[in-house]
């Protein structure tokens, strides 16, 4: 599935200017160590490709052993922390470990309805609701009495940006999304919604991922073909020094002062597999963060395609209103109807196909609205269907079906000659 490429777009606040944006060679040592493939929390069961209770989140619906296309790795040390003063571990790229400076800041992700995994269940042109948001994470809580908060924040509209990632020469490689970073305050700029929530002891789990669902402080309405991102930071309720580490095992130097860590779902497509659509996580990096104004990605979160060998995804679920999600049960442009016009010595076929179980009802009437054949009434299952209708006894003239499916319905003309 191929991204769709831009050429030279940027949507953004009033007044700012396109910007070259150059896609980022990741670090090894940054990928982390110990890859685990992907395993989805639990409860985030899928029905098809979507995630029940009208959730909707990329990882899940893309993931290989869901029935997507992609092979997800996390990484055991994806540790996220206000600034650089503490360590953790990380691949030393001969299967060793070394001590670094936290690398990860702040991370989100995009919500795209045009996504190959979503479009048979949420209608890219329809307008949506999102009200609520779930992530994923882990959780360490050592420190006695104290209380650490999470930053979410929400961007929409002119909030979010989108363009195209070039390389070195400006060439063109894929279109993208992102969001603004604010240095001085360490998170989103022109953030839409802002709100915090609260990790204490009862919060920790380090052996696996905990999944927590947020309302938005208020609902928000996306415009037909929009996107939304979500991103939240860590802020740390208790004391630091330069020099801590996170990771409690390390030994060498041994841990002295241990201090609560906490850590995003972060998962990674090292196959960088194509996807039509901006579902992508996004990040803020020590080199972002800490390099010279102006640098590349100096004061943006980067797109989590960005990376050249792999690609980035936060999980994040999107809680979508009712109203737009699902589909007619009749699938689009799929109504026909053959022969057309008929000599009436031959059957009629209404072919259409259905993307669900349920009752259909198929009927013909004569332009004075009398009903002439009751064709198929009653339940149907999903897939290819063709109603027959028995063109003999009809006289010649138009006449005029209807297929009735659920709330949907569709008509058109069958033309009789003799």
């Amino acid at each position: 599935m191929k991204k769709r490429l831009l050429l030279a777009v940027l949507v953004g606040a009033t007044g700012m200017t396109a910007m070259a944006q150059s896609p980022v060679q990741l670090d090894p040592k940054l990928q982390g160590i110990n890859p685990t493939p992907y395993v989805s929390p639990s409860g985030s069961q899928t029905q098809g490709k979507r995630i029940v209770n009208d959730w909707f989140n990329f990882i899940d619906a893309s993931d290989a052993d869901n029935g997507g296309a992609i092979s997800y790795t996390i990484y055991n040390n994806n540790a996220m922390f206000p600034d650089s003063t503490v360590y953790q571990s990380y691949g030393d790229g001969a299967g060793g470990t070394i001590l670094g400076s936290v690398a990860r800041h702040n991370v989100g992700q995009m919500f795209d309805p045009k996504s190959f995994y979503y479009t048979d269940l949420l209608n890219e042109f329809n307008p949506y609701t999102v009200d609520s948001i779930a992530f994923a994470y882990r959780y360490n809580h050592v420190i006695d009495g104290s209380v650490d908060t999470l930053l979410f924040q929400v961007f929409y509209d002119d909030a979010v940006r989108v363009g195209n990632l070039v390389d070195q020469n400006g060439t063109v490689l894929e279109a993208t999304a992102w969001i603004l970073y604010d240095r001085v305050n360490g998170k989103g700029a022109n953030a839409k919604q802002e709100w915090t929530v609260t990790l204490d002891k009862s919060d920790t789990s380090w052996a696996g991922f905990n999944t927590v669902g947020l309302k938005l402080p208020n609902p928000v309405s996306i415009n037909p073909d929009g996107l939304i991102a979500v991103a939240y930071k860590f802020i740390p309720g208790y004391a630091y020094n330069v020099g801590d580490t996170l990771d409690h095992t390390w030994e060498n130097p041994e841990v002295a002062n241990k201090i609560n860590q906490f850590q995003p779902l972060v998962a990674t497509d090292n196959a960088k597999t194509e996807e039509d659509s901006y579902n992508h996580g996004l990040s803020v990096r020590r080199f972002n963060k800490y390099g010279a104004a102006g640098d590349s990605w100096g004061e943006e979160f980067i797109p989590g395609d960005a990376w050249n060998n792999s690609t980035e995804y936060i999980y994040i679920s999107f809680k979508i209103s009712s109203p737009n999600v699902g589909i007619n049960p009749i699938a689009e442009n799929t109504a026909a109807v053959y022969p057309n016009p008929s000599m009436g010595s031959e059957s009629v076929n209404i072919s259409f196909t259905l993307n669900e179980n349920t009752n259909v009802s198929v009927e013909v009437y004569d332009l004075l609205g009398n009903k002439v054949q009751t064709v198929m009434n009653g339940a149907v299952e999903a897939g290819e269907q063709i109603a027959t209708v028995d063109a003999s006894s009809l006289n010649a003239g138009i006449y005029i079906y209807s297929i009735k499916a659920g709330d949907q319905v569709l008509t058109g003309k069958i033309s009789i000659v003799k």
